[in-house]
């Protein structure tokens, strides 16, 4: 069969769903992916067919609107937004962040603007008429991918790599819209995308935003919402792009080796706004003696006084390539980041930024016992020193590593999923809600 990856221009969405792809393709089925003209090489690069959609320049323009449709939301759902929370504090009632709302602005509401990003849908729509997917996997964000699938009557899953925060609102919308005497704008996101998809003859139906069915690559499986939605789960297969292995790396320095990381999401969108004190982490790897490996960019390393001889500091480098070697990683809080500590049983350091995402990660380690959360009330240079400490010294984090480990494994790999992924195709395609 044929399969299409719609993702954003951003490496935290390429990333993850590469494993997956190159399953396909080993089962003998065609894949190509769909994205922004500034990240196509990126993708031809790691050996797969890409189509350019849309213009340049996406996430750097907030359109008109899109403050006024997250506004709206929580004024209809704010009754449910206000109940419970979960056993660590994570809220199973929560909006997506707004940036969320931001990019479906952009992308479905009828004016092509924000770059050209308004035109990937009109673009995306074409290319899968003419190319006829039997299959349209597209990133929770890239709404697109949805609208394509329908006009040419490809099945199509919604990819998920964090809590189903956005699968939670749009049930609660849907809720809301079929009430009786709802008012028009009960749904505002659905009536935002109707003159898009009058354009393509299509109707409104709640799978255009949710999906068919979902594909959940979450890692913190502890964490998953529990949501009325068809899921298809499977399991993270660490990527973190290619590269050639250093002269250093398998090295023996005398030190313990400890990674620094912020993550992909953070160096493309957000490299100077983080909330990480990095003077104090160099200082602890200093008192530590340890050996620490840091992969920060020049705008990340802007605020940093001094970095000290044991630090080393790279602008990149593949965290499936730096992980085996290392005693412990220090991170952001990023889905991703977690994911590829578990794969390869490394304690983990969680100062989360700030976002009740990272914040929910930094919580669900620190309650599995796979390392320890920087409290930002308590965030001192002495404090960090000493957990970083607890972390390399007590054995009790590699046993908390491992039992994730292990829960992890029992989640079906990119491979196992495949025959799952052929039979819903199978099942889906051909069911377009046209006008």
């Amino acid at each position: 069969m044929r399969v299409l990856i719609t993702v954003p221009p951003a490496f935290a969405h390429i990333n993850p769903v590469i494993p997956l792809a190159g399953a396909l393709r080993g089962a003998g089925h065609d894949v190509c992916f769909a994205t922004h003209p500034e990240m196509t090489e990126v993708i031809r690069d790691l050996g797969f067919f890409v189509v350019p959609v849309g213009g340049e320049g996406f996430g750097k323009v907030q359109l008109p609107g899109s403050e006024a449709l997250y506004d709206r939301i929580v004024e209809v759902l704010a009754g449910e937004l206000s109940e419970g929370s979960g056993p660590g504090g994570e809220s199973p009632h929560r909006l997506p962040t707004k940036p969320v709302f931001e990019t479906f602005t952009n992308y479905c509401s009828d004016r092509p603007t924000a770059e050209g990003a308004g035109l990937m849908a009109d673009e995306l729509v074409e290319f899968a008429r003419g190319w006829q997917p039997d299959l349209v996997l597209w990133d929770t964000v890239a709404f697109p991918g949805a609208v394509a699938a329908a006009a040419c009557g490809a099945a199509h899953a919604r990819l998920v790599w964090g809590m189903d925060d956005f699968g939670w609102t749009r049930q609660r919308l849907s809720e809301q819209r079929r009430r009786p005497g709802a008012p028009a704008d009960a749904d505002p996101m659905a009536e935002m995308m109707r003159p898009l998809l009058r354009r393509h003859g299509l109707e409104f139906h709640d799978e255009l935003l949710v999906g068919q069915w979902v594909m959940d690559n979450f890692p913190a499986i502890g964490l998953r919402a529990p949501l009325d939605l068809p899921y298809l789960y499977s399991r993270p297969v660490p990527f973190n792009g290619s590269g050639v292995v250093p002269d250093w790396l398998y090295a023996r320095s005398g030190r313990r080796r400890v990674a620094l990381s912020l993550g992909a999401g953070m160096r493309s969108f957000y490299p100077a706004d983080s909330v990480i004190d990095l003077d104090a982490l160099f200082e602890a790897a200093v008192k530590l003696d340890v050996e620490m490996v840091a992969t920060l960019n020049s705008v990340q390393l802007e605020s940093v006084r001094n970095v000290p001889e044991n630090v080393r500091v790279i602008d990149y480098l593949p965290l499936n390539l730096l992980l085996p070697t290392c005693s412990a990683l220090v991170h952001h809080g990023g889905g991703g980041t977690f994911g590829a500590a578990v794969a390869y049983r490394v304690p983990q350091l969680v100062w989360p930024e700030e976002s009740q995402y990272y914040e929910d990660i930094a919580r669900y380690v620190h309650r599995s016992g796979a390392g320890l959360a920087v409290d930002r009330e308590d965030d001192s240079p002495g404090t960090v020193t000493g957990q970083l400490a607890g972390l390399l010294d007590d054995p009790a984090f590699a046993d908390g590593t491992e039992a994730l480990h292990r829960n992890m494994l029992t989640v079906p790999s990119p491979t196992d999923v495949v025959p799952a992924l052929e039979r819903l195709t199978a099942q889906y395609r051909g069911n377009a809600r046209h006008r």
